[in-house]
């Protein structure tokens, strides 16, 4: 699919040139005497170094695209987001970067042809980069004041009273203009009262099994629900709006250019209904349409 290619396109790359290694070898073996390019190539590609970098590299990219998959899923918070992340660059760590590297069969099998005397240092210095940029993207405390409405930290063993006080505090005072809030202090304490009966409620509704998703954490304390709201509207992937912007463009051709905002509207409610396996009567739909009394007045 087109997305994917966009999506995972250097891993796309990088693993068709290692399935096809060998072939490029003996192509730019035969070639060698006649283009400086195909001795350049042919150069590196027996490289055993470059080799184990290259296998190395479509283990790393690997995981980079699914955690690229991840991210374009449907309704994916920013905390979710952010978790993967974090937990994909601890993973990193952990096989990479520890007191023992964890290698994949694959480097295993091509450093045990090479008698494993290949230097690995600059691959590993390579991961512990691409580590330290990681981090730089997903900062260690980057949702610390919205981790008050994360699942798994509302949920331990045991529930501090106070936990959560303090970064609702800091949310009041950065979002008091935007949601037009009392300028005294008074509205930080009652907001901070609702949310202590909030995440009381919500721990309980874990425990029962009623919350899967972020969406579930909803709450009927009017001024905690305005920030429950903005944390939902961070979406961390733009993949729905992308399908959006594709499906309008299939909708309207240029056979079809002159179709209203609120005709657009509803043939875009009715693809991503069948989209999603969605059954429309058509018969149902034809009578509707020639008896409603807007069109019978017309």
């Amino acid at each position: 699919p087109l997305n994917e290619v966009r999506w995972l396109s250097p891993h796309f790359a990088v693993n068709a040139l290692i399935q096809n290694y060998d072939v490029l070898v003996d192509c730019c073996a035969v070639e060698v005497n006649e283009d400086n390019v195909a001795k350049y190539c042919l150069k590196k590609l027996t490289d055993p170094q470059y080799h184990i970098a290259l296998t190395v590299l479509d283990d790393i990219l690997g995981e980079l695209s699914k955690l690229c998959q991840t991210f374009q899923r449907s309704c994916l918070s920013t905390i979710e987001a952010y978790r993967y992340a974090k937990a994909k660059i601890a993973k990193f760590r952990s096989q990479y970067l520890g007191e023992k590297v964890y290698w994949s069969e694959k480097v295993k099998q091509q450093m045990a042809s090479f008698d494993n005397t290949v230097n690995t240092r600059g691959v590993l210095h390579f991961i512990s980069e691409l580590c330290e940029h990681l981090d730089c993207r997903f900062p260690e405390n980057e949702l610390q004041e919205w981790s008050v409405f994360d699942i798994e930290a509302l949920f331990p063993v045991k529930l501090d009273y106070g936990y959560g006080t303090e970064n609702v505090i800091k949310l009041v005072g950065k979002y008091q203009a935007v949601l037009n809030l009392p300028t005294d202090g008074s509205i930080s304490e009652h907001i901070c009262k609702q949310y202590t009966d909030y995440k009381f409620i919500i721990v309980e509704k874990i425990k029962a099994g009623e919350i899967k998703t972020f969406a579930d954490m909803v709450t009927y304390h009017e001024n905690l629900a305005q920030f429950v709201d903005i944390c939902a509207t961070f979406q961390a992937s733009s993949a729905n709006c992308k399908c959006g912007f594709s499906l309008t463009n299939q909708i309207k051709t240029k056979s079809r250019n002159r179709l209203e905002v609120n005709h657009m509207d509803q043939l875009i409610r009715v693809k991503y209904y069948l989209a999603a396996n969605g059954d429309i009567n058509l018969d149902k739909i034809y009578h509707h349409w020639t008896t409603d009394k807007y069109r019978r007045e017309k």
